[in-house]
């Protein structure tokens, strides 16, 4: 017997409505794929890239001893130094944090979903998709979407626990698996601190929530707290032994901050807040931000958030004091810290825009559903239209320029000064990937190893460019500390933040070229001959 027509449609209607929460993540997941492979390999490296790069080109054993020495955990660089196995071009460096970020995105919306609903998944997970912030860092060699995205899975692990309390305060035992939530929870965090230390803030916003849901469990309390207990050793254990490794070989202990954070300011905390949260584009050396491409975008997802926050509060008080804790109750503790030791650098708050995207989704949620279609795509355009400044802009110095200009003007047995260690360390790794390596030039960023190892009838190329977020002084500051050299004669820029001059040899001031071999290097300012 044929099934009419009309009764055929209303099934696949009915199968296509059937499916979509679970095709939903997958769909954003897939997007946010999209975005962060447009242009992936096309951004030179900089100054922590170039140590990913140095470091998954090294042997095995070096990588775990370069790692811990330097206050990180080895397990992002292994997974780098076997994809070096297959090649080490910036495009497929950069892949696995793509991949995670577009995870995250998914996972988002799973979140989103289990805390309020499908339109909230969706709309959060579209907010990730699209945030240039998160973009961008699926586009960085660097290990901040691998920690997210395990944040992420143990997130949506504690929301599903806040949600059941009688899941949470079912007795875990040995001789059987714990529920799928409590894995969840435990091993995202567990893997999560293994990568890097900016998951503590994720173990502190955890157990504050776990609080709450405590105080709401009423008789299950207690069989919560002592699973709560368990769970939260087995992640400490899981923890420790790369913990100890780190303190016992680094010089800077578990949280160190570097010493260019800015302090807290208004200034700074905008510069904190509008990339990772507001959909600002932000440069990675400066923090410095471009003019928003959709004027008022900004506002509206903050308010957005306000409205998400107050709905997931009355309707969903436990996934509130989740998502609350990990979007915002961490972060305001970080500026709290950041009052007696300066952390406002926007990747240490990174994992948060997450749990902070879900809020701003149950936001869009409060839409009717006549409405709601309509006002997600109209966001969606909008932060589409706000992302795709970012392809094109300089978020990164153009040290790619430089090498490829050095490459068809340096004579072989040149020098070229840098105008500090790390410049130096990144014009290397530039050398190294192209064919100035054969051109056996000098690299150096002291000045009187510069002129001494300098021949006669030889140029001396003088370099000025920002590798890391250390404040420097202006190029024109640089180049008049070096007047003692000589005049340069001519200038050539490479983007923002890369200037190169050219000395030549009728150019060079005659009692620099005499600096005897073994002068001892002069500080960047003041007569370094």
């Amino acid at each position: 017997m044929r099934v009419p027509t009309a009764s055929r449609q209303r099934q696949r209607v009915a199968a296509v409505a059937a499916a979509w929460p679970h095709l939903a993540p997958i769909a954003i997941a897939a997007i946010a794929l999209a975005l962060r492979m447009h242009g992936l390999g096309d951004k030179p490296f900089w100054l922590d890239e170039v140590v990913s790069f140095r470091r998954a080109t090294v042997p095995f054993a070096e990588v775990i001893a370069a790692s811990v020495q330097n206050n990180h955990y080895p397990s992002y660089f292994l997974l780098l130094w076997l994809v070096a196995k297959i090649g080490t071009s910036q495009w497929l460096l950069r892949l696995p944090s793509a991949i995670f970020g577009a995870l995250g995105a998914g996972l988002v919306c799973l979140i989103g979903r289990e805390a309020d609903g499908l339109r909230t998944g969706i709309a959060a997970g579209l907010l990730l998709a699209l945030s240039p912030f998160d973009v961008q860092y699926g586009q960085e060699a660097r290990s901040y979407t691998l920690v997210a995205s395990l944040i992420l899975v143990a997130l949506w692990g504690l929301v599903r626990l806040g949600r059941d309390p009688a899941l949470a305060a079912r007795p875990l035992r040995i001789d059987r698996l714990p529920p799928g939530a409590w894995l969840a929870y435990g091993g995202g965090t567990a893997a999560a601190l293994n990568v890097l230390n900016v998951a503590v803030g994720w173990l502190l916003a955890a157990n504050l929530a776990a609080l709450v849901i405590a105080c709401r469990s009423g008789d299950a309390r207690r069989t919560f707290l002592r699973n709560w207990g368990i769970v939260q050793g087995l992640v400490v254990a899981a923890w420790l032994p790369a913990l100890v490794a780190v303190l016992a070989a680094s010089k800077n202990g578990l949280l160190a901050v570097a010493g260019w954070a800015p302090t807290e300011s208004l200034a700074s905390i905008w510069a904190v807040a509008a990339p990772v949260y507001l959909d600002r584009i932000a440069a990675f050396i400066t923090f410095d931000l471009l003019p928003p491409t959709v004027p008022g975008l900004s506002i509206v997802i903050a308010v957005l958030a306000a409205a998400g926050a107050w709905r997931l509060l009355r309707r969903e008080p436990n996934a509130f004091a989740i998502i609350g804790s990990a979007g915002i109750g961490v972060p305001l503790l970080l500026l709290l810290v950041s009052l007696y030791k300066p952390i406002l650098v926007p990747r240490y708050f990174g994992w948060s825009a997450a749990p902070f995207f879900v809020l701003a989704g149950a936001g869009v949620a409060h839409l009717k559903a006549r409405y709601f279609a309509a006002g997600a795509a109209t966001l969606t355009v909008a932060c589409l239209i706000n992302l795709l400044p970012y392809y094109s802009d300089e978020t990164k110095p153009r040290w790619d320029l430089l090498a490829a200009q050095l490459q068809q003007q340096v004579h072989d047995g040149d020098v070229v000064l840098l105008n500090n260690w790390y410049a130096d360390y990144v014009m290397q790794a530039f050398v190294d990937r192209t064919g100035l390596a054969d051109r056996r030039l000098v690299l150096t960023s002291h000045p009187r190893k510069a002129v001494a190892a300098l021949l006669p009838h030889h140029n001396l190329w003088v370099v000025y460019g920002r590798a890391g977020q250390a404040v420097l002084p202006t190029p024109s500051q640089y180049m008049n500390s070096l007047s003692a050299l000589g005049r340069p004669s001519d200038e050539q820029r490479f983007g923002r933040y890369v200037v190169l001059w050219r000395l030549t040899p009728d150019a060079l001031a005659g009692d620099c070229t005499a600096a005897p071999a073994g002068s001892p290097p002069q500080p960047a300012t003041g007569n370094p001959c």
